[in-house]
């Protein structure tokens, strides 16, 4: 009977786990996504703003310290002090009204000013989803029922096994192994956040060596 039970409880567990660990390993891709696609559309405003000519050169300059603030925002260096998010909004407002304020002489510079409004458009979307999507925090309190279910598993175990080095040895490695599946949730749950599987920052920084070209 209790090896039925603890067979129900483990097959629960595995279940949930294999769950949590797939919701948080989405969260993780959706917001390298979000990066990536804001890294580009910063290239290709930039390369837009280029085609313009001389009178967007304030618009590139303002768009090369968002980039650079942004950037600084996201991933920071250790020693670094970390910026404010409401100072790298209000360069992204400078930025917009810099696009804003230019005035097309011609239908091709109305063409490159409209591209490079719908671009901006498109890096507010993503720094709000930034914002709005930070990842799949798991509650506290169902961490705590986890961990009493895989103590239930591993002390069902207990009650027939022998007491040798073997499976002392067993026991060691798989609660070893789930502790690690645990780990992996709780991190790639916090994409955004300065952790161990924090997403990556070169599609950013790539970005600004590119604009940084005059």
């Amino acid at each position: 009977m209790v090896k039925m039970l603890a067979a129900v409880v483990a097959s629960l567990t595995s279940l949930v786990l294999a769950l949590m660990l797939s919701s948080a390993s989405s969260a993780y891709s959706v917001n390298a996504g979000i990066v990536t696609k804001l890294s580009s559309d910063i290239i290709q405003l930039d390369h837009m703003l280029r085609a313009y000519g001389p009178e967007a050169n304030e618009a590139r300059t303002n768009l090369r310290a968002y980039a650079g603030r942004k950037n600084e925002e996201l991933f920071p260096v250790a020693t670094a002090p970390s910026m404010a998010p409401r100072e790298t909004a209000d360069l992204l407002d400078t930025l917009l009204d810099s696009i804003l304020s230019l005035s097309p002489a011609d239908r091709r510079h109305t063409a490159l000013a409209s591209q490079a409004l719908t671009i901006t458009n498109n890096i507010y979307a993503e720094r709000w989803l930034l914002w709005e999507n930070p990842g799949t925090t798991v509650p506290v309190q169902f961490l705590i029922v986890m961990i009493f279910w895989l103590c239930l598993i591993f002390v069902s175990f207990g009650l027939f096994a022998p007491a040798n080095l073997t499976v002392i040895a067993s026991f060691f490695l798989s609660s070893l192994a789930v502790t690690g599946a645990i780990f992996l949730i709780l991190e790639l749950g916090e994409p955004m956040h300065h952790n161990w599987l924090q997403v990556s920052g070169d599609p950013l920084r790539r970005a600004l060596l590119e604009i940084g070209r005059s």
